[in-house]
């Protein structure tokens, strides 16, 4: 996974008219928690350098080098608040994982090829568009490639046949369809 560096400066003071201020200078008020982090710390970031760090493949789920006052913090977006209108970040938490504890994230899916019933005229479905998976942070993919070449119509791929590699596993209650080739309506008879 790319690591993405991201400066953050200590924050002096909480509140509306602390963070107000902050916005109108282009900072982002933000706090940093979690492993190795022994009290929540108030930070701001630049926001241009948050939204280039989740440009990346892996959007949200990018692990960042969060430097503090000389120190490095590995890091991850646990929320991220937004303006409705203008999209602008108003407050980030940032959570410090456990490196060796799994967690877990929604990956994007990724479906490719064309099959063999789309071409005889079937009809793709794909309920999901990411999937939620639990894995240690350096092994995130930043996404989930799905090859529907195989399928013909009436065929499907299952979350269960998902390969992903060692630690990476989908979470699911219920085995679910990832993508189907559906047979259109009234063909052969069929409603």
């Amino acid at each position: 996974m790319q690591e993405v560096n991201v400066v953050a400066i200590t924050r002096n003071g909480a509140g509306k008219g602390v963070n107000r201020k902050l916005r109108a200078l282009d900072r982002v008020p933000a706090v940093l928690y979690g492993h190795g982090v022994e009290t929540p710390i108030n930070l701001t970031v630049d926001p241009k350098e948050m939204a280039k760090a989740i440009r990346t493949p892996w959007g949200v789920n990018v692990l960042l080098n969060l430097e503090h006052e000389g120190k490095t913090y590995k890091a991850m977006c646990r929320e991220i608040q937004r303006n409705p209108v203008t999209r602008a970040f108003r407050h980030i938490d940032f959570v410090s994982p456990n490196p060796n504890k799994e967690i877990t994230v929604l990956v994007p899916l990724n479906i490719t090829g064309k099959s063999i019933g789309i071409s005889t005229g079937g009809k793709l479905r794909q309920p999901y568009r990411e999937v939620r998976i639990k894995t240690t942070p350096e092994k995130i993919p930043s996404e989930i490639t799905v090859d529907i070449t195989h399928l013909d119509q009436n065929q499907g791929i299952m979350a269960s046949d998902l390969k992903l590699g060692d630690g990476v596993n989908i979470v699911y209650d219920r085995d679910f369809v990832i993508a189907k080739v559906m047979t259109p309506k009234g063909k052969d008879g069929e409603k």
